[in-house]
């Protein structure tokens, strides 16, 4: 459980707590990208000394908390030198990937999956706690983890600029990829994965007159396949 709850504050922390305004300025100044570490380091803070037990709980604390800045600082200066969509396409997946094994590997290594606090041990003793926590993630996925990562993978397929240099994607769009990746869990989870096209129909529908455009149309169809693709990913991963 200790994982699924780490996992679960990575993610709210570094993206449902970040905005897309606070992330393009850390990549300017410094203090947008020590504020964010602190907020990180908060959120983590709360679920590692409210939930996991032991008197060693602050050691993976702190090799998550000082890793994390690390490697957005990294990242930071990484970003303001490659300028490429495919550099920073890159450099969010492999942030990511470093983020999410320092967090698994911690808990493996100091023995604290599976062990969580007597108050929350009593609390959840009739409850399918861990069920529930594995929902709770694969939704908080597919909102803006899921969202920033078809956004850059975009951006990557279709050559575009990121950050200064790129037109920001109106919120509207956002908000029709998250039900959509919403209403695609939903429907596989029920098993009508048939109705899924209609769905994506419903979408392009919206678009038609902007499909004439193929460079348009290359970045519509890659979004759309990738986040019906993390969507139904998801969706099996509950079943």
């Amino acid at each position: 459980m200790s994982l699924w709850l780490l996992l679960a504050a990575h993610l709210i922390a570094d993206f449902s707590l970040q905005s897309a305004d606070w992330a393009e300025k850390k990549t300017r100044e410094f203090r947008y990208l020590a504020g964010h570490a602190v907020v990180y380091a908060a959120v983590i803070a709360v679920v590692a000394f409210t939930c996991i037990p032991g008197n060693v709980v602050w050691i993976p604390f702190t090799i998550i908390a000082l890793s994390h800045f690390a490697i957005d600082w990294i990242r930071v200066c990484f970003d303001t030198k490659c300028k490429t969509p495919t550099a920073h396409f890159s450099s969010f997946v492999i942030d990511q990937v470093l983020h999410i094994g320092i967090i698994y590997v911690s808990v493996c290594a100091f023995g604290l999956n599976g062990q969580t606090r007597s108050w929350l041990t009593d609390l959840t003793a009739d409850v399918p706690v861990e069920q529930i926590l594995r929902y709770v993630l694969i939704f908080i996925i597919i909102f803006d983890p899921a969202s920033i990562f078809v956004k850059k993978l975009s951006i990557y397929v279709s050559g575009g600029t990121n950050s200064n240099g790129q037109k920001k994607e109106p919120p509207v769009g956002s908000v029709i990829g998250k039900l959509e990746r919403i209403l695609t869990v939903i429907l596989v989870l029920c098993g009508e994965i048939g109705a899924i096209g209609f769905v994506l129909t419903a979408k392009s529908l919206a678009r038609y007159k902007q499909l004439d455009n193929q460079s348009f149309a290359e970045k519509y169809l890659v979004g759309t396949l990738s986040s019906t693709a993390i969507a139904i990913i998801a969706a099996l991963l509950l079943k």
